[in-house]
This record gives C-alpha cells, structure tokens and sequence, in this order.
C-alpha cells in the first residue's frame, strides 16, 4: 500500500504551533553520566607517580604531590624542575549483536600532549622545612574512537521518532501538532510521516509511520569519536608544623575541553523499502518515495573551567613508616557548550529531507552555560621504607551521589540531580605502588582500582543480559635513572582496562501500536599512557 500524508504544508503548520510547546534543547544537553565524565581524574599524573600507580598521599617529595596531598612537599630535600610529555594509546573493541547478525570491530586513537610541569622551591630556613610549588597537570583525556557496521532486521532508529500518544494532538481540519522536540526533528527531517487517512476507519488508530518498515533488514554504521582532555594549574606550599610533621595547602585551577562527533547511518542495501512502503508527498505536488539512507549526526563543544582546594597532613610515625591524609573541596566548574543536531533522509526518489540547516531548528542546536559541582574527596595514606624499598598505600573516598549541576532556570536539572542522588553511590578508590632503588636506577610498579559508583539497580543490561559494571583496574610501571646529582629521567607507563555500552538510540514502547529494543553495542576499552619525564634538581 503507498500511504501519503496531506503535504508539508501540515509540517509549517505543526512547525508554528510546537515552538512555544518544545522544552528547551539545554535541558537535555547533559546527563549524570556527562557530569561525572567531567569530573573523574586519572590516578595519577607526572611519571615517577604514574610508575607508582599514583600512591602518594603518605608524603611523597614530587611536584605531583600539589595533585594529591601538598603537604609532601616538605619533604623535598633541594628545589627542583620538572616536566613530561604523555603519549595515550586507546584500544576501543566494539561488539555489534542483533538476532541474526553479530560482528567486532577493533579502532585505535594516539594522542601526545605535555604531561606535566612543575617547579618546586625549597627556601632556606635555620629549622624546620617551608617549600612551595607550582605545577601544571594533566588530570584526564577523553580520546576515544568507536565504529560498528551490522545488518539489522530487529529494529531500526527511525522508530526513535516516533511521537507517543501524549505528545501529538489533532485538530479538527486533521492538522497535526506534535509537542516532542525529538519527535519533531524527526517528522521534519522525513524520518517519520503523519497519515492522517489512518484515521477514516478508527479515530483511535496511530496515524504515523517510520521511514523503515519494521522487520526488513537494513545495514547500520556508527561512528563515535570523543577528543579532549583535563587540566589542573596548582600553586601550593608545605611548612613542618613541627618535627616531622608537614602541613599542606594548594590552590587549584581546572580547566579543559570536550569535543564529541556522533554519526549513526542506516541504509536500505536490500532493496526492502522503495516507494510502496513509504513516501511523502511536499507542498508542490511531488513525491518523495521509498527509503534510501538516513543519517543523524550530532556535534558537542564543551569548555570548562573551575577552582578548588586541597589541603594535607604528613608526619613521620617511625623512622621507616610515614602517614598521611588530605581533604578537597567540590570542584566547581563553569560550563560552556555548543551543540548542534542534523537529521537527513534520502529517499529512492525525489531528493531528501533535513533538520538542523535552519537556524530556525532549535532543537539540539545552540550554546547552554551551566554549572558543575564534585564531590568532596577525602584520602588517607601510608609509606614504608625498609633499606632501597619503599612500598606506598592510599585510599579516597569519594561520595558520587553530592555531584550536583545548575544553570540558571533551577528546573533544568531537577531531574538529573534527582537521579545522580539515586543512582550514584560512595566508592572507595585505592591506589598502591613499590619503588626499589639500586645505586642510580629506582623500578617502580603500582596499582589503581576504581570502582562504579553506579548503584547496581541504575547499571545499564549488556547484550549478554548481564549487568555493565564500568569498574575501571589500573596497572603501571616504571623505571628512573638519575644521572647525577642534578639530572634524573623518568619513564612511566599505565594501562587501565574497563568495560563499557553505547546506546545507539533507546527503547520506545507505544502500548497497542509499537514496541521496540533498544541497540546496545558493547565495548571493551583499553587505554595505555606512556610517560617521559625529567627532573632537574637545584
């Protein structure tokens, strides 16, 4: 049967009337998931503590002690310079399963930055030790590069557009006004049609269709590439309050960015969508038959800047044993996005259809400001030394569900800090690390654990059926060689391993009409860091 709709002409019409019923795109630019993208942090930064999986909170004398607990800079015995540069490695294996069809495919990303830099200045004091500092640090990467291909006769993302039966009205002439921004794009870029004809037999019935009729078999590619990183710039300081006991304050500055490609294609390669199964009829009497290609393409700037502050303890129990403990306040960042959205479909004949080219187009498309709160972070740690051994322990605890957003209209994100304050837990990071030292060469190892903060209830299913656990497990070494008194090189490596699902678009149940899985690609993420570092000391 060739169903077509009463013309555009219904679409300006729907067009005038959605623009004062549509939420603001901003409210739904960001998640809970997003916030905590932003917010989490390597283990470690700088290549001696990278080689020691970041284990430093005990009292550490390294520029990277700004990173984690200050007052370890008071335990530096001359100032000193150093610097790196960090090469990342991303492994990203992407496992595409529907019934009927499943496929791997393997992407790799490499990016070099400057790791670190850091200054550290021991004044001359008749007692007792004063050192203060200044670093700059990367603290996180978003590198990332995921793509997948399929056949697919399940289900298809044009469903996705469909409006459910609260977000559409009809008027009296069977003129259509739909009141969902998604679902509206959708309808304008061609992806879904009224037909009002539906409607002669049973006023009851559903009166839209999807560009691709369900159960044919269509091929899917995606394609998600994530680029970035975050930053801190830290000025700090550390004094001994008394013999052996060192306190710490440092001032921080985190800044960084966030770039996000999203491109998910279908296409009808089998033939099984021409003119009799879809079409559009426009304002000037033409047709737009049969389903060819669709693409939904989304792009995200995000800057981000914020401050906070970090301040430590360390003291010296024994000769050989050296604890220590440290506190951060939220972090709280100023948000700066600019996001954009473009649907097309193409069609057997007659051209194709767009959404997003118009500056008319609000829906995901425009600039939102806002604002991120973290948690606070709370750490303890402890150093033993025995002879050339020196083995290094830390535990932080960090409560997830205090991640907070605002904007200016406190509406906006009422339902997202709901959501993290449910669904996101405490969690307890550890980081553990050994150094052995042997006349100029120091080998180091360590370990960082990271688990979900996700409470299991909230975890997103698998395709498997078994629930995604995003615990991430860091493993590194590293070796130093210090070639005189003044001039060390340190080369540090890490690797994290932690698993991961992109939603390619959601579920969508319509009682009595239609009813839909979403598609679930399953990742498994590798992330390798090398680090080359040197320290000057004077």
């Amino acid at each position: 049967m060739n169903h077509r709709s009463l013309g555009r002409r219904l679409r300006l019409f729907a067009l005038l009337l959605v623009a004062a019923l549509v939420l603001p795109p901003q409210a739904e630019a960001q998640t809970a998931r997003d916030a905590f993208r932003f917010s989490e942090r390597l283990p470690a930064t700088g290549a001696r503590m990278i080689g020691l999986g970041g284990a430093s909170i005990g009292g550490i004398a390294d520029p990277s002690a700004l990173f984690t607990n200050p007052a370890g800079l008071g335990y530096a015995t001359s100032s000193m310079v150093s610097g790196a540069l960090n090469t990342f490695g991303v492994s990203d294996e992407a496992f595409y399963d529907v019934p009927g069809f499943s496929s791997s495919f393997d992407s790799d990303v490499t990016a070099t930055t400057l790791g670190n830099l850091g200054y550290v200045y021991k004044a001359p004091t008749r007692r007792g030790s004063l050192v203060i500092g200044a670093a700059y640090n990367q603290t996180n990467t978003f590198e990332r590069d995921l793509r997948f291909q399929g056949n697919n006769g399940q289900s298809t993302i044009t469903t996705s557009f469909l409006p459910f039966d609260n977000e559409f009205s009809i008027d009296a002439d069977g003129g259509v006004t739909i009141s969902s921004d998604l679902a509206f794009a959708g309808f304008v870029a061609g992806a879904v049609e009224y037909f009002p004809e539906f409607l002669d037999d049973d006023p009851n019935a559903y009166p839209f269709l999807e560009a691709v009729e369900p159960g044919t078999t269509i091929e899917q590619r995606g394609t998600v590439i994530e680029e970035g990183r975050m930053n801190e710039f830290n000025v700090g300081g550390a004094w001994e309050a008394s013999p052996g006991v060192m306190l710490g304050l440092s001032a921080n500055l985190a800044f960084g960015s966030y770039d996000l490609l999203n491109v998910f294609e279908e296409a009808d390669v089998f033939g099984e969508n021409g003119p009799a199964q879809y079409s559009v009829l426009l304002d000037d009497g033409s047709l737009l038959e049969g389903f060819d290609f669709f693409e939904y393409r989304q792009t995200l700037e995000t800057d981000l800047v914020g401050i906070n502050l970090r301040a430590g303890l360390a003291g010296q129990v024994t000769p050989n044993v050296r604890v220590g403990a440290s506190v951060e306040t939220p972090t709280y960042y100023a948000v700066d996005e600019v996001f954009s959205t473009r649907l097309e479909t193409f069609f057997d004949r007659g051209g194709s259809l767009s959404y997003g080219d118009d500056p008319s187009d609000s829906f995901g498309n425009g600039e939102f400001e806002y604002e991120i709160r973290s948690p606070w972070r709370l750490g303890a740690g402890a150093t033993f030394t025995a002879a050339n051994l020196t083995f290094l322990a830390d535990a932080e605890f960090v409560d997830w569900g205090q991640l907070e957003l605002d904007a200016d209209d406190p509406f906006v994100f009422a339902d997202v800090n709901e959501q993290i304050q449910e669904d996101y837990e405490a969690v307890i990071n550890a980081r553990v690390g050994a150094e052995y030292r042997i006349e100029g060469v120091a080998l180091r190892a360590g370990f960082a654990y990271r688990p979900d903060p996700l409470a299991e209830a909230a975890r997103p299913v698998m395709n498997d059926g078994t629930e995604l656990d995003r615990t991430k497990t860091f493993f590194s070494a590293g070796i130093g060689y210090r070639f005189n008194q003044q001039f060390q090189v340190d080369v540090g490596w890490m690797q994290s391993r932690f698993d991961d699902v992109y939603e390619a678009y959601p579920d969508i149940s319509i009682p009595g009409f239609v009813s839909q899985e979403s598609l679930l690609v399953d990742e498994e993420i590798v992330r390798n860091q090398f680090v080359l570092g040197v320290r000057y000391f004077f």
